[in-house]
């Protein structure tokens, strides 16, 4: 993100959001040669505060680590503007001060699967009846539900080398997690109404684990001033040509963000202060779609290759797992398991799952 030959950027990224916690993330640039950013690179020693043009100034945000910083935002004035104030190493950063802008409600949340054994799309459409041109950007947050190929209910203890049960099927059931990692902007100042129908988000390939059982998205609107859509527009002109998000960017695209006691000082973002956000939650269910069964290298053992006693701790090392349950009658009703298979087929943690199930998911689902 950086050359040899350059001075620091200091790069700002949030938005203040009436009666809403909001993050603000503040790093250094790093150079180029590196392949995650350092952690001397996340600015974790500044002073940041929410500002107004009334001469309002907020208690200070709070330090998260790892260059973040939360503040709660409360009743924001139509009548006034606002901005961040960042003091870092003797110099202070503020952005240009703006005044709440409204944003208008999504109106749906769609999706599509043109061909059946294709990419699953999501669309969003909005409008607006004040008269002005809107600019618009969107994020969004998937969750779904997965399971693991077996309901095991037979588990190996390594250290006692026995085995035992545990019929709630602990591991069968998990939910996983991601959020959006690309600008996602649009305007209807070139169109005749403020209306945006069925703008696609993103997709996926329907053998995508997100609709296995059930999946959900949560997409967050923000109208945008036109100053902040050029800048993510242009951000987003430049990672078409340079390849992602996190791709170094040209120091002249700089925001609305300026160092005030060193105008020379380099420094990115664009800071707005909204009035609201719009979001809404659709949920997609794997009968809607037409999808196969997906669940790849997860064929049992031959009944003729499983192990005896000497090679349960073995089999376990090797990264199988008991699948199925058997029972011994002949030792005193011995627990056994009746088949093996690789622990990503038996325990949906090693797929990426958690057992945190979020508190919006549906009754009729684990």
């Amino acid at each position: 993100m950086l050359s040899p030959n350059d001075t620091k950027i200091l790069f700002v990224d949030g938005s203040i959001i009436e009666n809403t916690d909001v993050t603000f993330s503040i790093c250094q640039s790093f150079p180029l040669n590196v392949d995650v950013v350092p952690e001397e690179s996340f600015i974790n020693n500044a002073v940041v505060n929410i500002i107004g043009s009334n001469g309002y100034k907020s208690s200070s945000a709070t330090n998260q680590g790892r260059g973040t910083y939360l503040i709660s935002v409360g009743e924001l004035d139509d009548d006034v503007a606002y901005g961040v104030q960042i003091e870092y190493s003797g110099d202070t950063y503020q952005s240009a001060l703006s005044k709440p802008v409204y944003t208008p409600e999504i109106d749906s949340v769609s999706w599509s699967q043109p061909d059946s054994t294709g990419m699953v799309s999501f669309h969003v459409s909005t409008h607006n009846n004040r008269g002005e041109s809107e600019f618009y950007i969107w994020n969004y947050t998937e969750d779904w539900e997965i399971k693991s190929a077996y309901a095991t209910a037979i588990f190996y203890n390594p250290e006692e080398n026995n085995f035992y049960a545990d019929f709630s099927t602990p591991y069968y059931y998990c939910w996983r997690k991601d959020e959006s990692n690309r600008l996602l902007v649009a305007s209807t100042e070139s169109l005749k109404e403020n209306r945006i129908v069925n703008r696609q988000l993103y997709g996926h390939d329907s053998e995508d684990s997100r609709f296995s059982i059930l999946y959900s998205v949560n997409v967050k609107q923000k109208a945008i001033s036109k100053g902040a859509y050029e800048y993510y527009q242009n951000i987003v002109l430049l990672n078409e040509e340079m390849g992602g998000l996190f791709t170094p960017q040209p120091s002249e695209l700089t925001g609305n963000i300026t160092c005030i006691t060193d105008p020379s000082k380099k420094v990115m973002g664009y800071v707005e202060t909204a009035k609201n956000i719009s979001q809404k939650r659709i949920f997609v269910y794997r009968e809607q779609l037409t999808r196969p069964n997906v669940h790849p290298d997860c064929a049992p053992l031959e009944k003729g290759n499983l192990p005896g006693p000497e090679e349960y701790a073995k089999m376990y090392n090797r990264g199988f797992r008991p699948a199925m349950i058997d029972y011994d009658y002949n030792i005193s009703v011995t627990l056994l398991p009746s088949e093996w298979a690789l622990s990503h087929c038996t325990d949906c943690t090693n797929n990426g799952g958690t057992k945190n199930k979020p508190d919006f998911w549906p009754n009729d689902h684990q």
